[in-house]
């Protein structure tokens, strides 16, 4: 399986009795798409995602550099669907990142060069092999950008052309704005470590000052449709996980502790007070749950969809409140195929919508929306476009930044 990353957009289902690899690895694996010149990874790791902290510490303003030495290391790629017409395609090669945009449904791109990042202490090789060493990126919205350097973490507001330290130029505030829209993550959501809203007029960057429903690491976020807030919690070394659900734009927190040996994958919202959680046994033999409420997290019933014991990831709400996941279709490595599971009895019944084009290793979902890579020549190889749905019934194609 490849990896190319598209984030924005949190995860899956799992394997009944899955063995759980290193969660670094698998969030390496799971987060991102390789390009042509890097091995394929199995689909066997995309499961989970690392939960490293990388502390957001206070860095100097500055442009990004002109022009980088060439590093070395693995290339990737990620792109983020940020609106019906928008999407940020994202390059990283080593410790140089590059972004482009596109407005106009992937006909024109930005010049990857117009906006660049360098991670000077990665290059350096500040703390190398440690948590937190090289360089990360995450796409928080149309024009706003965070890159880790080493544990040193920056915010662009401008589309990639110029960086400011992030521990500043976020804002903190007791609940988010209206005007605000909160940052979808999952598998881990390194670098993010807590809940983000962006304003996509300004680009401005907002955190919260409450302290976090749950001691636990953020692991997913979820913003429905009337802006409320779906969130779960968990750690890499214990059992046991949280979920969040907040209506007044985190000012406060209803919390459930997932019990019964289970660990939390991700939690979606239809509103306020209906939505669904994921869930993994800890235990061998167990099963993959999807769970429902429609009490606002107070109660939770299983949905009793049967879950097949191949991976299951990607799970987002429709714009029709329809449960859409993207899940591994036929072929076999490195011809594996994806497929777009859909559900329209409040998650009890899941059925294939569409096959197409090769699974990538990496989020495939925002909220609203669903999309499957492929080529023009329908190969399997890099992807060259997604076919972007709203409702498992009508397709739009998203070109990919050449």
């Amino acid at each position: 399986m490849s990896g190319r990353e598209f984030s924005g957009f949190d995860v899956d289902t799992v394997t009944e009795a899955v063995s759980q690899p290193p969660l670094d690895d698998l969030r390496t694996t799971a987060r991102s798409r390789r390009r042509r010149s890097v091995a394929m990874v199995t689909a066997a790791l995309v499961v989970l995602a690392g939960l490293t902290v990388v502390p957001l510490v206070v860095g100097p303003d500055r442009a990004a550099p002109a022009d980088p030495p060439t590093p070395s290391g693995a290339q990737f790629s990620q792109f983020t669907l940020t609106g019906p017409d928008s999407g940020v395609d994202v390059r990283q090669d080593g410790c140089v990142v590059r972004f482009a945009y596109t407005g106009d449904g992937g006909r024109s791109w930005s010049d990857w060069d117009a906006a660049r990042f360098e991670g000077t202490r990665c290059a350096a090789g500040i703390a190398a092999g440690t948590p937190g060493s090289g360089t990360d990126f995450f796409v928080l919205g149309e024009r706003s950008y965070l890159v880790t350097d080493s544990g040193l973490a920056q915010i662009s507001t401008d589309y990639g052309r110029t960086w400011r330290d992030a521990a500043s130029a976020i804002v903190a505030v007791p609940t988010f704005p209206v005007t605000a829209r909160p940052v979808l993550c999952g598998f881990g959501c390194r670098p993010v470590l807590e809940p983000l809203a962006v304003d996509p007029s300004s680009g401005t960057v907002y955190r919260l000052t409450a302290t976090a429903p749950s001691w636990r690491a953020l692991f997913s976020l979820y913003p429905a449709a009337d802006g409320s807030i779906w969130a779960t919690y968990r750690m890499a070394s214990a059992q046991g996980s949280t979920v969040a659900r907040s209506a007044d734009r985190g000012a406060t927190w209803t919390t459930w502790e997932v019990g019964d040996g289970g660990d939390v994958i991700t939690a979606v919202g239809i509103d306020d007070q209906e939505g669904y959680v994921l869930t993994e046994s800890s235990t061998a033999g167990g099963r993959a749950r999807l769970l429902r409420t429609t009490d606002g997290a107070k109660t939770w019933t299983d949905t009793g969809a049967e879950l097949s014991d191949q991976i299951h990831y990607d799970l987002t709400v429709g714009s029709d409140g329809s449960l859409l996941a993207i899940t591994p279709g036929g072929g076999t490595e490195p011809d594996r195929r994806a497929r777009l599971l859909v559900s329209r009895d409040d998650g009890e019944h899941f059925t294939v919508a569409r096959e197409y084009g090769r699974l990538v290793g990496s989020v495939s979902v925002a909220p609203g929306y669903a999309w499957l890579f492929g080529r023009d020549d329908g190969s399997t190889g890099e992807p060259d476009h997604v076919l972007v749905t709203t409702d498992a019934t009508t397709w739009t194609r998203f070109s990919l930044a050449p």
